[in-house]
């Protein structure tokens, strides 16, 4: 049967309605439609970028070191482990030791950090020392299970001398409850953490070749695998890897959900791009905004949805709520973990018209609530604006409606439900519901409060 090659116009068509990875495998495969694919906007649901791996949709791209001992050398269950994962996310030197992060930047690179920092360094005699005490401290505690001693006895009498006598027999006891086949593999591994010190010393080379392997994985597929030789750092693999994907392509890439990258460098071609609608799981995005912004095209903005999270106190009100992106979403989720009280005064500051607490480990009171709902009165919130709070007691909800109804002119009660006038025919809503009812699994609580404003009909 004779076939027709797809026109120049279908085929930008196809290829723009394609999965993006299915459309990158094709365009590797076939170099004729190479240059129209890159001219067709690539279509990316989700994103995320790292050091060494990049995530497009269901599939996960990552390069990493690979080690292949020599068939004579017992391969340490910690480096078995590694590899099974694709190898280790960092470079390592000749004596093995893992290499700081190269500061090297090359034309495309997003540096999302100050790089004028000295590099942690592993090699060094204080990490050689510590390392060597750590392995005496798990050999001690096997030699006690290995006697069959009372050992909480033995312990007991272990001598102490000094503040750091005392510290690392106090780790003894600690470790002398473990099993003896945790000890015996946290022994090996130490093990195997001296043996690039004695490389070192007696100028070894290790018992294994390295490699840099690339690996595909895609949910309900097998793994594809390439090693290649460590002829270049693993930074500059990754480069190699992010042109493929990304390089050369003439258009912005439109990316629906963007994951906040958690690394000190993006390694992406000249001329990368991204059209977002969403960013997911901000962390301190303070330290990293302009940077990133370098990547983000203008008409990003205002982002559909933006997830932030808050894991520490300092975190509120000084960094992240801050920035234009964030105040600028029309929904902003914020996951909070921080146990702080400050987050709700700290709403009442956001410009946002939509805002979800997914969670929070802090307990808020019903005049917290309360002081925001008068907010809102004070400030003539616009129509639109809905907040969502998880509520682990009713009897919160409860007293809130109360305050609002004795507390606020003309309210409107029901059972729970409480609406009062805002003027310019707008009425502010408070009521709760069951959470169950807003099929959301990241709402942990039982309830869920809803404050909006709504314009009377």
């Amino acid at each position: 049967m004779k076939t027709q090659p797809l026109r120049y116009q279908s085929l930008k068509v196809v290829l723009l309605y394609m999965e993006a990875n299915v459309r990158i495998k094709i365009s590797q495969r076939l170099p004729t439609i190479r240059s129209t694919e890159k001219a067709v906007p690539l279509r990316i649901r989700c994103l995320s970028l790292g050091s060494t791996d990049t995530s497009i949709n269901d599939t996960k791209y990552f390069v990493r070191v690979y080690r292949v001992f020599q068939p004579d050398q017992v391969i340490p269950k910690r480096v078995e482990y590694q590899n099974k994962n694709g190898g280790v996310p960092y470079d390592l030197d000749n004596f093995g030791f893992q290499a700081s992060e190269s500061n090297i930047l090359e034309a495309g690179d997003v540096a999302l950090i100050d790089l004028n920092g000295e590099p942690l360094r592993r090699d060094t005699d204080e990490v050689e020392e510590r390392v060597k005490q750590l392995l005496r401290d798990y050999e001690t505690a096997l030699a006690l299970k290995n006697n069959s001693m009372d050992t909480e006895a033995a312990v007991e009498e272990l001598p102490e001398n000094n503040d750091q006598d005392i510290a690392n027999n106090a780790r003894i006891r600690q470790l002398s409850s473990y099993s003896i086949e945790r000890l015996k593999e946290s022994i090996a591994f130490y093990r195997h953490e001296l043996l690039p010190f004695h490389y070192r010393r007696h100028n070894l080379t290790p018992p294994y070749t390295c490699y840099i392997q690339l690996t595909v994985t895609t949910k309900g597929t097998e793994n594809h695998i390439q090693r290649y030789k460590y002829t270049k750092s693993l930074y500059e693999a990754a480069r190699q890897l992010n042109t493929i994907l990304f390089g050369g392509r003439q258009c912005v890439i439109q990316v629906r959900d963007f994951t906040m990258p958690w690394c000190s460098i993006l390694r992406v071609p000249v001329g990368f791009k991204i059209r977002i609608k969403c960013i997911e799981k901000i962390l301190e995005m303070s330290f990293r905004y302009n940077p990133i912004l370098s990547i983000i095209d203008n008409s990003s903005f205002p982002l559909d949805k933006v997830t932030i999270s808050v894991i520490f106190e300092a975190d509120l009100g000084v960094n992240d709520f801050h920035l234009p992106a964030i105040r600028s979403a029309k929904l902003l989720n914020i996951e909070d973990g921080s146990y702080a009280p400050g987050l709700l005064p700290l709403l009442r500051t956001l410009p946002n018209q939509t805002v979800i607490l997914i969670y929070s480990l802090a307990s808020f009171q019903a005049d917290d609530y309360f002081a925001l709902a008068r907010s809102w009165l004070n400030d003539k919130r616009s129509v639109g604006t809905c907040y969502l709070f998880p509520i682990q007691e009713e009897e919160t909800v409860k007293e809130l409606l109360k305050l609002i109804k004795t507390r606020m002119e003309n309210p409107k009660r029901t059972k729970r439900c409480v609406t009062v006038c805002m003027g310019h025919s707008n009425r502010l809503e408070v009521y709760y519901v069951p959470a169950k009812s807003h099929n959301n699994p990241e709402f942990g609580h039982k309830w869920v409060l809803t404050m909006r404003v709504v314009r009377v009909r």
